[in-house]
């Protein structure tokens, strides 16, 4: 039976710079020898551990043999829409088999929303705080419905461009916090 590639992705709570991939490929192919993963933002470049981004080609090579589980650290330095490709390869580099998802890691600025969370959390007694402030509850919603748009742009229009706008939107927030929070 020919490989059919799939894959599932996620994040680490603590570890927002690396991404988890599990091959849930079924199948098989005698000539597919290793695994490459690809992996390109909005702008088509690809991205590799630094983080770096480079408009040359780049991958991570996933050896067969290594098992069904990788991850790839310090890849992530803010929230990213991203097209990652599971591609297994024959000994000369060749395609056997290939699938292409579109991922949304939002871990950077979910982190920072609970931590809004958090804090609200403690302010109960007084002095006043800046959450009674008004503008901090309509910033967090705002914070909230940036990460949000950014998910719906890929679950519902597979569209990394709007994806990344409404990340970069969110970490902007998170970036200038004292002016938001």
């Amino acid at each position: 039976m020919a490989i059919t590639v799939s894959f599932t992705v996620n994040q680490t709570v603590g570890s927002p710079q690396a991404i988890n991939i599990v091959d849930t490929s079924i199948g098989s192919d005698v000539t597919a020898v290793s695994r490459r993963i690809y992996i390109t933002n909005s702008a088509g470049a690809y991205l590799t551990t630094g983080p770096t981004v480079s408009t040359a080609i780049a991958y991570t090579e996933w050896p067969i043999a290594d098992g069904n589980n990788l991850t790839i650290n310090n890849i992530l330095a803010t929230d990213m829409a991203v097209n990652i490709t599971l591609t297994y390869v024959n000994i000369s580099g060749g395609s056997v088999a290939s699938d292409t998802s579109l991922e949304g890691f939002t871990m950077y600025n979910e982190t920072f929303y609970y931590s809004l969370t958090q804090a609200q959390a403690l302010q109960n007694q007084p002095p006043p705080m800046i959450i009674q402030d008004s503008n901090y509850y309509m910033n967090k919603i705002i914070l909230r419905e940036n990460i949000d748009d950014g998910n719906q742009a890929i679950l519902y229009g597979n569209d990394i461009t709007t994806a990344q706008n409404a990340y970069d939107r969110a970490t902007y927030q998170v970036l200038n916090q004292n002016l938001f929070f």
